[in-house]
């Protein structure tokens, strides 16, 4: 295949394939060091029993799962569905396809930026993306969900480029359509959205108004509307539910949201949650070769906790009005309104922006921001310009893989977040065990896995609502009485000092000793490190 091309069209085919295996190799490294976080296995609610579903509806005489929730849609639980039919549901069928998936987003950016930038900025695009800690993070832990979010926003605007060069209708209804598809999966979509809307209206205003007939709006409007369908017609039928559920202004903690953004950037955004800060007194000793050179390399290192990628980002910033009348200038303001845009909505609103799952929904744009700026730079400053240009490059992207490095040596070492515990699994072992009636789970952050893990064949319910609330009722305090006096149940929860709604226990323990009730401890489960991280217990009358 390449042996009619030339050395440099040769590395230029194959760079963004190294840095998507890169990417992958570095993802699936990652894949084992965790649980299964409760929102990453939400999805599961639209496979298996449409636990958790907030609208369905009757398509072809079968009830299809539409949204997981006002602003959640069920794309994902489509996507896995097929996967999860011949591969069963674990921590690596769960989080192999994202991997695929973010190393095929990386593969399409850096078309993306050939067409729009060239071959340079393309180069730095692709590398610095795949090098990105956050960016990889967030897309093996798919959280979020951002995985997909970023797959059809990359693909739809590589589409409406391709038909901005080419004028052929296919690409404006693919690209609409996967625009439209982004928006059902997840309605917050709508901040990057509007973001190059307003973009596209303010930097290619005479392009847009070229387009502007009434054939191309036909295709527009119709594919996109195919690809968000669900969604419109849940905010039909619920009017506008997605927006009065979910918008409300609130600017007080814009500070708060701005640092956030700045160390997501920077990479150190996802320190102590995903991987423990502090050992605790349970470290672990490396085992495997790739976990005991990752931990060496954090002791020679002295433990890189922040990359160059933000100082690069506020240099090409800074650097950026130098480009005035150059090709890149207009790639250039297009990604800084879009990323601004789409920044002040969820700064802007109650509840977002406080947390990394929501600030990389801006990405690859700021990557996109600094491949455009300085690749157009190297190429003002004579013959300096290419040797500048990879030393920054390297820079940028060996900083990035010593704070990912940093990432893993913590996992390795001082075992898995809270949240991210992998107790999770000798627990669902467990409960395969034991096959009581009911399953009472007393605290959030292990519903949706176990659901997930053993395909929603456990007899799980709810047992932190009422719980968690502040005060408890007649009615509410009834409920709890008759949760304890089923003979075959049992119940599930954090100890004490791991709870995440605080006090469930206290208030439980409390209202069985007034019944007349005490409670027998079945099973303490540790996670790797030797943490006792969740408990089962039944109840049983005192005597």
């Amino acid at each position: 295949m390449f042996s009619t091309l030339s050395p440099i069209q040769v590395i230029r085919r194959l760079y963004p394939l190294l840095c998507c295996l890169l990417f992958v190799l570095i993802g699936f490294a990652f894949t084992p060091q965790a649980g299964i976080e409760n929102d990453e296995a939400l999805f599961g609610g639209g496979i298996y029993r449409h636990h958790g579903v907030t609208y369905d509806d009757q398509i072809l005489g079968h009830r299809v799962p539409l949204m997981l929730m006002s602003y959640l849609g069920t794309l994902k639980s489509w996507v896995y569905a097929p996967i999860f039919r011949f591969w069963q549901p674990s921590v690596s069928s769960l989080r192999i396809p994202v991997i695929l998936f973010g190393g095929l987003t990386i593969w399409l950016f850096s078309i993306l930026l050939r067409r729009i930038a060239g071959h340079r900025a393309a180069a730095v695009g692709a590398v610095l993306l795949s090098t990105d800690t956050i960016y990889l993070l967030t897309t093996c832990y798919d959280w979020g969900p951002v995985v997909l979010q970023h797959l059809l926003l990359v693909g739809g605007i590589l589409c409406l480029v391709r038909f901005h060069q080419e004028r052929q209708p296919r690409f404006l209804a693919a690209g609409f359509f996967l625009l439209g598809l982004g928006l059902w999966d997840k309605a917050l979509f709508i901040w990057i959205l509007s973001g190059i809307t307003a973009a596209t209206f303010v930097v290619f205003p005479r392009e847009l108004w070229k387009s502007l007939t009434l054939r191309n709006l036909t295709t527009a409007t119709l594919a996109f509307s195919l690809g968000s369908a669900p969604l419109i017609i849940y905010n039909i039928q619920h009017p506008l539910e997605t927006f009065r559920a979910n918008a409300s202004y609130d600017a007080g903690d814009i500070p708060n949201k701005a640092h956030l953004l700045r160390a997501t950037l920077d990479g150190r955004a996802l320190f102590g949650f995903i991987a423990r800060d502090d050992p605790s007194g349970h470290r672990r000793t490396p085992e495997s070769a790739i976990e005991r050179l990752s931990v060496g390399l954090s002791e020679k290192t002295g433990g890189h906790r922040i990359n160059f990628f933000a100082w690069a980002f506020f240099g090409a910033a800074i650097l950026a009005p130098v480009l005035w009348r150059t090709p890149a200038w207009r790639p250039l303001v297009f990604s800084a309104l879009a990323m601004l845009i789409a920044w002040l909505q969820m700064a802007l609103n109650k509840n977002t922006g406080g947390s990394a799952h929501h600030t990389i929904l801006i990405w690859p744009f700021p990557t996109l921001f600094i491949a455009v700026a300085f690749a157009e730079l190297s190429r003002r400053i004579s013959f300096l310009g290419k040797p500048l240009l990879v030393a920054v490059v390297i820079l940028v992207a060996g900083s990035g893989l010593l704070v990912t490095n940093e990432y893993f040596a913590q996992s390795v070492r001082n075992g898995a977040g809270e949240s991210w515990t992998d107790a999770i699994f000798p627990l669902s072992d467990y409960l395969k065990t034991v096959k009581p009636q009911l399953i009472y789970i007393n605290d959030w952050g292990m519903f949706d896995t176990l659901h997930l893990l053993h395909r929603g064949r456990l007899p799980l319910r709810e047992g932190s609502d009422p719980l968690s609330k502040p005060q408890l009722n007649s009615e509410e305090k009834d409920l709890i009485l008759k949760r304890l006096e089923e003979p075959d149940s049992i119940f599930v929860g954090h100890p004490d000092a791991n709870e995440l709604f605080k006090g469930v226990n206290a208030k439980l323990r409390e209202m069985a000793k007034e019944a007349g009730f005490r409670r027998v401890m079945l099973a303490e489960i540790p996670d790797r490190n030797g943490r006792m991280m969740f408990e089962v217990f039944r109840f049983e009358r005192s005597r």
